[in-house]
Order: C-alpha cells, then structure tokens, then sequence
C-alpha cells in the first residue's frame, strides 16, 4: 500500500512538473507544452495541447516578478516575453476548473541567458503580434525607407501613427478583459485604444529592429489604465516618458495615444491641454512587454 501510494505521488509529480519528453527544449506536460528553444531571444511559446471551452492561464515568474497571461483555448502556440532579465524562471500553465479557481497543469523551471537585454524588445509577442510579412512590418518598410538613423526611422513612425489612428472611444467603452490588439486590423480601420496604438508602435518599431517596449500602467491625469511607448535608439538609449527625444524639429514624448489627439486636432487650446498630459509625473507604470 505504501509503495502504490509512492508511485501516486510520483506520477502527479511528473504530470505537474513534466520533463522535457521531446528534446531539452521542449517540455510536455498532460495538458499542456512549453517550448523554450528561443528563450535566449527573450521568449517562449506555450499551447494547450487539445481544443477546449475552458479558460487558460499562463503565469511567467523570476524571483518577485509574476507576469499573468490568456492561453489561448483553440490547441495553437501563444508566445509570451521573458522581459525579466538572466535568471531562472518558473512558468506554469493553469485549467479553469469553476468560478475563479484553476487548477495547475504544467509547472516547469529554466535557467535563461538572454543573448541580449533587449531581446525580448525586439520580436513578436503576444501583445504585440505581428510577422514579417504582416501588413504592419510592410508598412513599417515603406515609412522608413530612405531613413539611415533609428531616430528617423522611430520619427516617421510615430509621426504615422498619431496622424492617421483616431481614438474609439465605443471601443473603449466596450473592450473585455482578456482583449489582445492584432496591429494589422488597427491599421485597416485607422481606429484603436491605447493598447492598440502602443501594440502597433511598437510591431512596426521591433520590425524595423529596434528595442520597443509596449508598457502598461496607470495615468492619473487620464484616471485609467493605460498603455504607452519605451523606445531604445543607439543614439539616444532608452527613451521613457520621463525623456523627450528631438527629431530635428520637434521635442516629442512616448504617448501616442493622447499625442495623436493634440496632432489630429487644429485647436491651439488643445494642443496645449494634451502636451500636458504627457507629463511622466502623472504616469505609474505596472508591466512592461
């Protein structure tokens, strides 16, 4: 009785903290499998392993960081940023079983090496979806052809973005937790919320390879939650809202969002209420992707 019960507790021990069955790389579970090939790139990719109506989580922890993600039900990979630095990191995959409970399915533990700081900064997550031949990266092209510097290149972008995307303010109104922007939509309409603006800043920028954080957080001034811009130039470093970047004309602050209203706007009054909302005092930043 005590040697079944030993290989119980070892079986669910193998199912909850499964090995890498495929390769090193690749780690299944019961449910679930976590591919971590391209953890040095700053990612991985995680999929259920059937169709299900059930809700996925997917928590990515370092040390005191925790990081809590959507996993997508449909049996496809979500990829998720490993934006917390070197160091070991725990992920696990969690089932809906009733309510607000979860069950865990999968938990595996990896040591990272990051090939570069701001790798995670440079390709596709889930937050910010985009491929190389995506409409986004296309366009990200077009803009930039010509431009020799990241500073050029980060200019035309952003002046692209706060021109020709309008706020939604239904959409706003409407969203659901859980909603992930798809850049290559918010182009097409030429309408979007902040996550949308940011997302599409920063596909269009990582595209184009330079370091593009998509950060979310709170903005007292605006009185929500709120998603903004982290922009990294050879030339100028990380650029943050608490630094203004001059494209040879203009000084220019990381908010697309409320700066495309002061651009789309002929109102002086306007202009000037915008510009000082973009105030870095104003701004808490909670996570950043």
């Amino acid at each position: 009785m005590k040697i079944l019960r030993i290989l119980i507790i070892s079986l669910i021990m193998i199912i909850a903290f499964s090995s890498a069955a495929y390769g090193e790389d690749l780690y299944k579970g019961s449910k679930s499998e976590i591919d971590v090939s391209d953890s040095a790139d700053g990612y991985i990719k995680v999929r259920y392993l059937d169709e299900t109506t059930k809700k996925l989580k997917v928590i990515i922890e370092k040390e005191s960081e925790q990081y809590t993600y959507d996993l997508n039900n449909k049996g496809e990979y979500d990829t998720f940023p490993l934006q917390m630095g070197d160091g070991k990191y725990k992920i696990r995959v969690f089932e809906n079983i009733s309510s607000n409970k979860y069950a865990t399915k999968q938990t595996i533990s990896i040591d990272v090496k990051l090939s570069d700081p701001n790798a995670p900064y440079l390709v596709s997550n889930q937050m910010v979806n985009y491929s190389d031949d995506s409409d986004t990266a296309k366009k990200a092209e077009e803009l930039t052809e010509g431009k020799a510097t990241d500073i050029e290149k980060v200019d035309v972008i952003y002046d692209y973005v706060i021109s020709n995307i309008v706020y939604d303010n239904d959409k706003a109104k409407t969203v659901k937790s859980g909603y992930l922007p798809v850049p290559d939509e918010i182009l097409k309409s030429n309408k979007g919320i902040c996550f949308d603006y940011s997302s599409v800043m920063a596909a269009m920028l990582r595209s184009q390879s330079i370091p593009t954080k998509l950060v979310t957080g709170y903005s007292s001034n605006l009185s929500a939650y709120h998603a903004w811009n982290e922009i990294y130039t050879e030339e100028t470093g990380w650029i943050t809202l608490n630094e203004m970047y001059f494209d040879g004309e203009h000084w220019k602050l990381m908010d697309s969002t409320v700066a495309s209203t002061a651009k789309q706007s002929n109102s002086p009054r306007v202009i000037e209420q915008t510009n000082k909302l973009i105030d870095s005092k104003y701004y808490t930043k909670k996570y950043e992707y």
